[in-house]
């Protein structure tokens, strides 16, 4: 079993339930079904954009997407880290896990 299919694949369901705003050192990402607000570091808004355009659903592909080639475990373990923060917002919801 590979690193993605042992911790789940992820999406984002209400993806136009969302709206974000970019700025240089930052994403803010207001939640309109329930009214919270979530400030993003501009690489976790990079992923974030990613999920919401279903580029990516798992630490592999969403480390590929952001062009890390060979992602190290490191990375792939930071990557996670951030898809459960994102889960446990209510931005994203795992798919299998």
């Amino acid at each position: 079993m590979s690193f993605e299919q042992a911790l789940g694949n992820y999406h984002c369901p209400r993806v136009d339930q969302f709206a974000v705003q970019s700025w240089p050192d930052g994403v803010v990402v207001y939640d309109d079904a329930n009214g919270s607000l979530h400030a993003l570091t501009p690489i976790a808004g990079e992923a974030f954009a990613l999920l919401q355009a279903q580029r990516a659903s798992n630490a592999q592909s969403l480390a590929h997407a952001l062009g890390l080639d060979e992602p190290e475990a490191e990375d792939l373990s930071m990557l996670q880290s951030l898809l459960l923060q994102f889960e446990s917002m209510g931005l994203i919801a795992c798919t299998q896990g």
